[in-house]
């Protein structure tokens, strides 16, 4: 079922009368107005299902059916309870308008049509549906804007401070004496502790910046030919110093010269999340390795380890973009679970979907499809 977005109103009109639907074509359609009309009000739901309408118009007396009757049936959809009915009829009395008032009417409209006053009741109406519309629109943009800026508050008070304040607290037991700089562990223990320390928190406010702006549709997706071969070997080297302090082998399986179309630097951050992440949640001595396979002018790059797994009601949890889902990786790694948020986003602009594969304790797949043709991301 589509909606109508269109500035140019549609009325939908009921009328047992073909005379009637005809007289009423003729004057919206001459006002601008786009109108379908039919006499039979079993159609009526047919033509809602097509497109919904700014307005119906409801003639009151009908063989089969009350238009009273008939407005009561339409308001019991949720889909179409906000639509705005006008009566149509040849005379109003009190109880009469008391009645369509209590079963969602909003107007009448007398017969013989008056077309000034026909077009002016219509074209009140509908602007005040769609101020209110605008209305629910903006609150509700309002809504997401104070959740995303909570949420913001959030990672920073928490996720953010705990590695700063860790950095923080190894450089002061170094200043007052208490970590010896001259002791044997200093350089493979203190020192790397604090680079690794700085390199999350630096990696969780690129993570923050970037979610932030893609919440606030701020991220600008510039799709080119690239060769993911290469961005595959930067995310390595980028991340080498954390593979090493683990001893796990990280291994491009991509050919070289492989070309997806992709903006690159969202993909970037795809690609640094998920080999990150496979890193977290891998043992000591793993193996990590990312593949291409091309699939119907697609490629599909997958991201491997051989680490711990994860839980199908896990995947799902980090599967949901609304699910905050993080976990501790197999050094107690913190995680806030930004990162896959990030990338179901990122791949989502560039025309591809994230997805999972995995076993408990014999490791997962994180894998995303991507166009190798210059075609528009769907």
């Amino acid at each position: 079922m589509e909606n109508q977005n269109s500035d140019k109103p549609l009325i939908i009109a009921v009328d047992d009368e073909q005379l009637n639907i005809e007289l009423l074509s003729f004057i919206l359609e001459r006002n601008d107005i786009d109108f379908k009309g039919t006499q039979d009000d079993g159609y009526l739901f047919e033509l809602l299902e097509e497109k919904l309408p700014d307005l119906i118009l409801l003639d009151v007396v009908m063989p089969r059916i009350e238009g009273f009757e008939l407005c009561e049936k339409i308001k019991s959809y949720k889909k179409y309870k906000e639509i705005p009915v006008i009566f149509l009829t040849g005379k109003v009395n009190v109880k009469d308008k008391v009645k369509g008032f209590q079963v969602g009417g909003v107007d009448y409209v007398t017969k013989p049509f008056n077309e000034q006053e026909l077009i002016a009741r219509i074209q009140t109406h509908v602007a005040l549906v769609r101020a209110k519309n605008q209305i629910k629109e903006q609150a509700e943009n309002l809504r997401q804007s104070n959740a995303l800026k909570d949420r913001m508050f959030s990672i920073i008070g928490h996720d953010l401070r705990s590695p700063l304040s860790a950095a923080k607290l190894k450089m002061d037991f170094i200043i007052r004496g208490i970590i010896d700089p001259k002791s044997d562990d200093f350089l493979d223990g203190t020192v790397f502790g604090l680079l690794k320390t700085m390199d999350e928190a630096l990696n969780l406010l690129q993570n923050l910046l970037g979610w932030a702006k893609a919440e606030s549709d701020q991220i600008q997706v510039i799709p080119e030919q690239l060769d993911i071969h290469e961005l595959v070997d930067q995310t390595i080297r980028l991340l080498k110093l954390s593979s090493d302090h683990k001893k796990i082998t990280l291994k491009n399986a991509i050919a070289a010269n492989t070309m997806v179309y992709a903006d690159v630097n969202t993909i970037k951050t795809v690609l640094r999340n998920l080999v990150s992440n496979a890193i977290k949640f891998t043992p000591t001595s793993g193996l990590i390795q990312v593949n291409a396979i091309a699939k119907n002018e697609r490629l599909v790059i997958e991201v491997s380890d051989n680490g711990q797994g994860i839980p199908k009601e896990d995947i799902e949890k980090i599967l949901n973009p609304n699910e905050h889902f993080s976990k501790l990786g197999t050094n107690k790694e913190p995680g806030t679970g930004l990162g896959l948020i990030l990338c179901q986003n990122f791949i989502h602009k560039n025309g591809g979907q994230l997805n999972i594969k995995s076993k408990v304790g014999k490791g997962s797949t994180f894998y995303f499809d991507l166009p190798v043709l210059a075609t528009a991301p769907a």
